[in-house]
């Protein structure tokens, strides 16, 4: 049997298995993450590794792809907040900001953050940078 097909037929017996089991769904390896798959329990979402151990628990009601808006981190939806988890799925940035912006855009090392009508920044440890007026 080729190593392809081998894989392919891992993957969906994996798939199956853990949808089965415990998860309402799992998404394909290494989509968002290598070596991650997406999963939905509930209507919330989270990860598990190839071996199956979850390495993000299922409580956000969003999670988006790694590297998009800073190298290293998806941003993460919990009761309307956005966040930031990391690459090791330990959140960075707490879900509490209405908007998030691209990183390096108004300015180097920054993203432009909004909670309620308050317009900050946060720098690339997902600290909040008070910017005096």
């Amino acid at each position: 049997m080729t190593k392809s097909i081998l894989l392919f037929l891992t993957m969906f017996a994996m798939t199956t298995l853990y949808s089965q089991t415990a998860y309402d769904k799992v998404d394909q390896f290494d989509i968002a993450k290598d070596n991650w798959a997406k999963v939905k329990l509930n209507d919330k979402y989270g990860f598990i590794d190839k071996d199956g151990k979850e390495v993000v628990k299922p409580i956000y009601d969003e999670i988006g792809q790694f590297d998009i808006n800073r190298d290293g981190w998806a941003q993460v939806k919990l009761n309307g907040k956005l966040g930031f988890i990391d690459k090791n799925g330990k959140e960075i940035v707490k879900p509490m900001y209405d908007e998030i912006g691209q990183f390096d855009v108004v300015r180097e090392g920054w993203a432009q953050v909004k909670i309620k009508k308050k317009t900050t920044f946060i720098d690339k440890n997902g600290v909040e940078v008070l910017v005096s007026k």
